[in-house]
């Protein structure tokens, strides 16, 4: 049945099979202990000191025949060459017959795991661990007590194949570390037990590779139920260090309804670099998340006893890493320790009233360099294609390497460089992503990961290119205005050839012609040209922004002037708004009233019936000059509207030349007054709560041709586009209005059932609710709001948090109960209590805060806030009392005090052989009552009396027992014989050879 328990719990590791314990790979930085300095009842005590931790010393107990005759304990002292310095910690592997070092690895969890696997620790093997400086214990341990190896100076530990070490920690300087093996009083005859010592050792210098040697665990606020049945506990814990981050170990508080925790402490040989991080790899159930678990999750780095940082998880996790969480999926978070650290500490604390178990995997923890930063030419890489790009990053401390991959995890190691030296990728024909981490030389263990994007640009070529203003023939009279244009965003550069050697700038005068270019447009204006020299070409190429390529030599788009000459004159006039297009027109266009008319007049040399031409998108409209030389020209509205260069080219068409004039058409532009608009959650706003114009709609993107619906649900942080259904957004650009939602936290409490008592007269106001900005109601939704001086009632409240103009979109609810005091009861045995006997006494349950007062008496079990039960073992015949007050509400609390009459009660051992013990006596030399009495023991003359303290040590022995013991120590040990022994209880061991029988019990010694 025990075993079944452990193996469905998976609490307990066990040992893993010798072969895989011998891959274990030591550090070179160890120094062992290499000295037997003393041992007693050893066998090959230089296996302990041969730096093999595969090969053990034996140190051996045994019980001995009857009357203790043969009985012996073992004990081995291994010595270091020199002295230890104070908390530096030893690790010492070792194992026993008895299987204590599973249940001591949990810590102050040790007693509990040890009453599931069946084992009771005190009175079967023992062991004792101590460091010793020469002669002088620094620090002890015993097997005994759990508790012993539940601090930062003294724990078990297990590697990450299962075997067992003790990690001390001394406080002071160190040489020795002593093994004593011993049997307690519950070991039958003639019995011997071994514990195995392997070997001691400790780590020196700076860790170079951050991966934990061992690790343990421990916890509080928990009990049998919970540890046997209920969940809780930590599963398969060396999971967490086997360098497999398909394994974790499994921190579980099962389902609490209580204050408690769980936590697993990680141990490396030796410290850490000083700018190392803790890359911890955590598992958590994303419904805990919402709860907010991860407040609940803490981090404590510690170098040897020193705490160096204590944080919670909340603090650490950005929005990347939270999303990565709330997947479910492994993930890992880079912890800054605050120092060299060589131990980490993972904790894990209850959420209240929560009905999920609560529990987090551990897949992995190291420590490595923090991640590297990128020097500033290696951020927003752009290269044209066919080039490679040269990548820049830089380690946060001087040792360490950069690896640089192509993958985010796994992936190609490309190339291993010092900080700040170059790593030059490939020839790149396609945009990839690099990745960069820092990492000790030698170590595997490495940063997390820093991505660079090397976006690569394609060459543009002369098809990127379109060039207006040469689709007529010109006059030699007017400036020729060659306007560029292009997808690529970019520069563009002019050539009066394709090899780009003879390049026109900005003023650039030739002979008669002057060129003149904008260099924001890239325009390119020539004057001077003339009939004679024409047709002109010219070339031109864009150079792209990001990455700055060019035009390839010999691939420019070439632009062919046509010049005629002419000594015409001539000056095109626009009507007032002709070029300017106003939203209700643009609104007409695209709903079928599409026509409309370019007009004019013209002055100079030109006649009536010359031609008027209106160029757009390559599409001609003419119209003839009447006799007030004014033109009316029907056009298309869309097409108006749609000119690619937004330019109306008007030239009048003459005998000789063509005179034209460009003219820029002023399209609208849409106006939303706020950009920016905020809603509260708790309206449940639609997209129909959005300010926008009457005609207007909403799109989900920019180039969306239907209009969202109106009813759909606003999310926090979505974009949605205003403009007009059926208008190409090349025409009419579209507004983008970002949606804010102020989602507002519920409120939260200490407790959601509260009561609180009648004759307090409370309000709705002191219902307890952390946050302070806070709306009471009368239902869980819609319902009046409460005012907060109303006096309490026996019901629901629903409680709202406020934020500004915006209240939570749940409502708390807390149950209250308005109750009247009480008066506390205690039962239990009120007179005649026996000194030294156990005693139950119980109050009212289902109570809060219960306050147990005991005088005269030592608490058993029980007593705790939480119990509303005590036992008592009475030690005192006056003034014995017992008391306990509680809480039946936040105010309203009931006190008892009762005495207890304790008498001093003989003990009956075998009626029917004549002897009663009395169990308490004062070895005071008052003439009363001086020396421990055993009635009836005179009558046989071979009786032997053993004494043992509460530790089961012995501390007095005699044959044929005189009832004249007065507590005097006669066996040296904890006490050297002759001491008094100090008040207390102890235990006797009557062996009555006569009866064949061994009569047992306790005794209480009061001075």
């Amino acid at each position: 049945m025990i075993n079944s328990l452990l193996n469905n719990k998976t609490i307990f590791v066990f040992v893993i099979s010798l072969i895989i314990t011998n891959t274990n790979v030591f550090s070179q930085s160890r120094t062992f202990a290499n000295i037997v300095s003393s041992e007693s009842n050893v066998e090959n005590s230089n296996n302990s000191v041969d730096e093999d931790l595969i090969t053990n010393a034996i140190v051996k107990a045994n019980s001995g025949l009857a009357l203790g005759l043969g009985a012996y304990s073992g004990h081995l002292e291994l010595q270091y060459p020199s002295i230890v310095q104070e908390n530096t910690t030893s690790y010492i592997k070792l194992n026993s017959d008895d299987e204590l070092l599973q249940y001591l690895l949990g810590g102050n969890l040790g007693n509990l795991l040890a009453n599931i696997g069946g084992v009771v620790l005190l009175g079967n093997q023992e062991f004792i661990v101590e460091a010793k400086n020469g002669d002088i214990t620094v620090l002890q341990g015993n097997s005994n007590d759990s508790n012993n190896f539940s601090t930062n100076n003294l724990r078990t530990v297990i590697n990450e194949f299962g075997d067992y070490f003790l990690a001390i920690t001394p406080s002071v300087a160190y040489d020795n570390i002593r093994l004593s093996n011993s049997l307690g009083s519950l070991v039958g005859l003639n019995n011997s037990k071994d514990l195995y010592v392997y070997g001691s050792y400790y780590g020196n210098g700076t860790l170079n590779c951050g991966t934990p040697s061992f690790t343990s665990y421990d916890g509080n606020g928990l009990n049998l139920d919970l540890l046997g049945i209920g969940g809780a506990g930590v599963t398969n814990p060396e999971y967490a260090i086997d360098d497999d981050i398909t394994t974790a170990s499994n921190l579980s508080l099962g389902i609490i309804s209580v204050l408690g925790d769980i936590e697993q402490t990680f141990y490396f040989d030796n410290v850490s670099n000083a700018t190392d991080q803790v890359y911890l790899t955590l598992g958590i159930d994303p419904s805990l998340l919402d709860l907010g678990l991860l407040s609940n999750i803490n981090v404590e780095t510690y170098n040897g006893t020193d705490q160096l940082y204590s944080g919670d998880l909340s603090t650490l996790i950005d929005l990347d890493l939270l999303g990565l969480l709330e997947t479910g999926d492994a993930t890992t978070i880079a912890i800054n320790p605050q120092g060299s650290v060589d131990k980490v500490t993972i904790s894990l604390s209850s959420l209240l009233n929560v009905s999920l178990i609560q529990s987090i995997n551990i897949y992995d923890i190291y420590t490595a360099p923090e991640a590297p930063v990128l020097d500033a030419s290696t951020e927003n890489v752009a290269i044209c294609i066919n080039n490679t790009a040269d990548l820049i990053a830089y380690t946060k401390d001087s040792t360490s390497e950069l690896r640089w991959y192509d993958a985010e995890t796994g992936g190609n190691l490309l190339a291993t460089v010092n900080s700040g030296d170059t790593f030059t990728t490939p020839i790149l024909t396609a945009t990839q992503t690099y990745y960069v981490a820092s990492a000790s030389t030698g170590c595997t263990l490495e940063s997390s990961r820093v991505a660079v994007e090397v976006t690569v640009v394609k060459t543009p070529t002369a098809d990127d290119i379109t060039v207006t203003g040469n689709e007529f023939d010109l006059c030699s009279s007017n400036d020729v205005v060659l306007s560029p244009s292009s997808e690529t965003e970019g520069e563009f550069s002019w050539y009066f050839d394709q090899d780009k050697l003879m390049e026109i700038t900005d003023g650039l005068v030739s002979g008669d012609v002057t060129y003149t270019i904008d260099n924001d447009t890239g325009t390119l204006t020539i004057t001077g040209l003339n009939e004679l020299n024409s047709p002109y070409t010219y070339y031109t190429s864009i150079t792209e922004s990001t990455a700055g390529c060019e035009n390839e030599a010999g691939d420019l788009k070439e632009v062919t002037v046509t010049v005629v000459d002419s000594s015409m004159t001539s000056i095109i006039s626009l009507d007032a708004g002709t070029d300017i297009i106003v939203l209700d027109e643009l609104i007409n266009f695209f709903n079928g009233d599409n026509d409309t008319n370019v007009s004019g007049s013209v002055s100079g040399d030109v006649n009536p019936g010359d031609i008027v031409n209106v160029l757009i998108n390559d599409v001609i409209y003419t119209g003839a000059l009447d006799t007030n030389l004014e033109f009316d020209i029907a056009i298309d509205g869309i097409d108006l509207a749609s000119d690619m260069d937004t330019t109306l080219d008007v030239y009048v068409s003459g005998a000789f030349c063509s005179n034209s004039g460009n003219i820029n058409i002023d399209l609208p532009e849409l106006i939303v007054d706020d950009v920016l608009q905020v809603f509260c959650a708790s309206d449940t706003p639609t997209l129909a709560d959005i300010v926008i114009d009457a005609d207007l709609s909403l799109f989900d993107d920019l180039l969306s041709g239907i209009a969202v619906d109106l009813d759909t649900p606003l999310v926090d942080g979505d974009v949605y586009f205003a403009g007009i259904e059926n208008i190409p957004t090349s025409i009419l650009a579209r507004v983008a209005v970002t949606v804010n939602i102020i989602l507002v936290d519920a409120p939260t409490t200490d407790s959601i059932v509260q009561e609180f008592c009648a004759t307090s007269l409370s309000t709705i106001g002191d219902i307890q609710v952390n946050e302070s900005d806070i709306v009471f109601y009368d239902s869980e939704t819609g319902g009046s709001i409460l005012d907060p001086s109303s006096e309490l009632e026996n019901r629901t409240y629903y409680v709202a948090n406020v934020e500004g103009e915006c209240e939570s979109t749940e409502r708390l609810a807390i149950t209250v109960t308005v109750v009247d005091g009480e008066s506390a009861t205690i039962s239990g045995t009120i007179e005649e209590a026996c000194i030294g006997r156990e005693y139950t006494y119980t109050t009212e349950e289902d109570r809060e805060n219960y306050i147990w007062t005991v005088e005269g008496g030592i608490i058993i079990d029980g007593g705790t806030t939480a119990d509303n039960s005590i036992i008592i073992t009475w030690s005192e015949l006056e003034n014995s009392s017992v008391g306990v007050s509680y809480d039946n509400t936040l105010s309203c609390g009931s006190s008892i005090t009762q005495d207890i009459a304790t008498t001093s009660c003989g003990e009956v051992l075998g009626e029917e052989f004549g002897l009663l013990v009395y169990n308490e006596f004062t070895p005071n030399n008052d003439g009363f009552n001086d020396f421990f009495e055993v009635e009836g023991i005179l009558t046989y003359s071979s009786s032997v009396l053993k004494v043992y303290n509460r530790n089961g040590n012995l501390v007095f022995q005699t044959s044929n027992y005189q009832n004249n013991w007065n507590g005097i120590a006669n066996v040296s040990g904890v006490l050297s014989s002759g001491d008094e022994l100090p008040s207390g209880t102890y235990y006797y061991v009557i062996n009555i050879p006569e009866l064949d029988r061994d009569l047992m019990g306790w005794l209480q010694l009061v001075r």
